[in-house]
């Protein structure tokens, strides 16, 4: 059954990061270098729209002399397919949707291109929720000597038809995006043009990050006369508060669907990852959904400051009380959420007061008010943590040590827990959904108890990162 049509195709070459003036096109072909990025938004009641943004190095492609200046055509294959093992082949059944295109793009002069330039193509096409592999490949051409291509990336398309839920879509991060008309746009949606950014670099000529997203299902959730919040702002990446100066709160009329779109100037942020977090409150300032989208800036000119370290109350704090035993416990509770440079620094640490310091800079970091005497960040992580424990901990393990109660810890109680602990023919097991997590949107959990021992050990998730089985049915069932 051919569940999906491809709706639109457009390419074009948008502005882009230009890191160094290119002299020559370069000799020796190699493949050609291709970013891709997807978004999901409502659709129907059975299907999301998918969009799939394809970014190509104008500098890889090979030109020649046409009327307009000059041309270069690619050939690029794609398709949708269920998601399977890693590592394996994908099962022998028919793609969910593919298409074969040649694209045409065309410059006045190859001597102006730069290294950075992209030209970017979209496609929209309709697909059932679930977890899929998008595969992009780009076939070789010996008289060209390019070597052919082929990237992979997971995709999982989010349920957006619960009409008693509101929604959030995907965000889509863009290097412009201006209001039109013009339907005919291949970037036209919802009274604007969007003109993607498929690798989500930006800084140096790209001094602004656009965004744009949709809500679903307000009106149902909050009422035709109600009012919510918007609140979008920068975070350092693994960090939860927002950055200075890089918080926007807006608040909107309800409608269904709302269109979200806006910008930040990121021209005076230093080179690193971070994220967009977005964040649909309601008239209590209790949030509705959430997403969020990892973006990277690179601008050289621009200092980072050094970590800050609280040097001033150190003595007299908590922390420089703390016993080695009582600081190697912190340090197991926070490597739940630590980032893989804190992690790192951790392990370097040799001194007991060095380790006390990190600690006490740790938490610091992520107080979203550190005006008050309370670390709001941290009282709810041990709220968690003292959660899992009492829902978890059994004679082999504490609660905040088992899966669940890492997840537990690590994303907060989810939004509904399907237990399964007696279905015939198969393992006991929970499904975790979570309606939003920042940077994954919906995403799922699945744990199974597989030796009967009441040990539920997490098998399966959509989560980036976390572990991954695209059978995980199959080995739900009993032998």
């Amino acid at each position: 059954m051919r569940y999906l049509a491809t709706i639109l195709r457009c390419g074009i070459l948008v502005g882009c990061l230009s890191w160094q003036p290119a002299t020559t096109l370069a000799q020796e072909r190699r493949p050609v270098q291709v970013d891709v990025d997807h978004a999901a938004f409502a659709y129907d009641d059975r299907h999301a729209l998918m969009e799939v943004y394809l970014a190509f190095a104008a500098r890889d492609l090979t030109y020649q002399r046409a009327e307009a200046g000059y041309s270069a055509r690619l050939p690029v294959d794609l398709a949708l397919l269920h998601s399977t093992l890693p590592g394996l082949p994908a099962a022998p059944e028919a793609p969910v949707w593919q298409d074969s295109l040649t694209l045409q793009f065309v410059v006045p002069d190859t001597s102006a291109l730069l290294t950075g330039q992209r030209f970017v193509h979209q496609l929209r096409t309709a697909v059932p929720p679930g977890e899929y592999t998008l595969r992009v490949i780009i076939p070789g051409d010996p008289a060209r000597q390019r070597a052919e291509l082929t990237l992979q990336r997971d995709v999982f398309i989010p349920d957006f038809s619960n009409p008693g839920l509101v929604g959030l879509s995907d965000l889509t991060l863009a290097t412009a995006i201006e209001p039109s008309r013009d339907r005919e746009n291949p970037f036209y949606k919802n009274g604007l043009v969007i003109r993607p950014n498929a690798n989500q670099l930006f800084g140096s000529n790209l001094r602004r990050l656009f965004y744009y997203g949709e809500v679903y299902n307000l009106p149902a959730v909050l009422g035709d006369d109600a009012s919510y919040t918007v609140l979008a702002y920068i975070a350092e990446a693994n960090l939860p508060q927002p950055l200075p100066d890089y918080q926007q709160r807006t608040q909107r009329p309800v409608r269904h669907p709302d269109v979200l779109a806006g910008s930040f100037d990121i021209s005076r942020l230093p080179s690193g990852s971070y994220f967009l977090r977005i964040a649909l409150l309601n008239e209590a300032n209790e949030a509705l959904a959430e997403q969020a989208r990892k973006f990277f800036v690179y601008n050289p000119g621009v200092e980072r400051a050094g970590p800050t370290l609280v040097e001033t109350d150190f003595e007299n704090s908590q922390y420089a009380a703390m016993s080695e035993e009582e600081v190697s416990r912190a340090f197991a509770h926070i490597d739940l959420i630590a980032t893989e440079q804190e992690r790192r620094r951790m392990k370097g640490l040799r001194t007991l007061e060095a380790r006390q310091r990190f600690l006490m800079e740790f938490w610091d970091k992520r107080d979203p008010n550190p005006n008050t005497t309370v670390n709001e960040f941290k009282d709810e992580f041990y709220q968690r943590l003292q959660y899992a424990n009492d829902r978890y901990t059994s004679s082999l393990a504490e609660g905040w040590e088992t899966d669940r109660g890492r997840i537990l810890i690590k994303y907060g109680l989810p939004t509904n827990i399907e237990p399964h602990l007696f279905d015939r023919g198969v393992a006991p097991h929970e499904i975790w959904v979570y309606n939003n997590i920042p940077g994954e949107g919906q995403a799922q959990f699945i744990f199974a108890d597989r030796n009967g021992f009441g040990q539920f050990e997490l098998i399966h998730s959509t989560v980036a990162g976390e572990r991954r089985l695209a059978n995980w049915q199959e080995e739900l069932r009993r032998q």
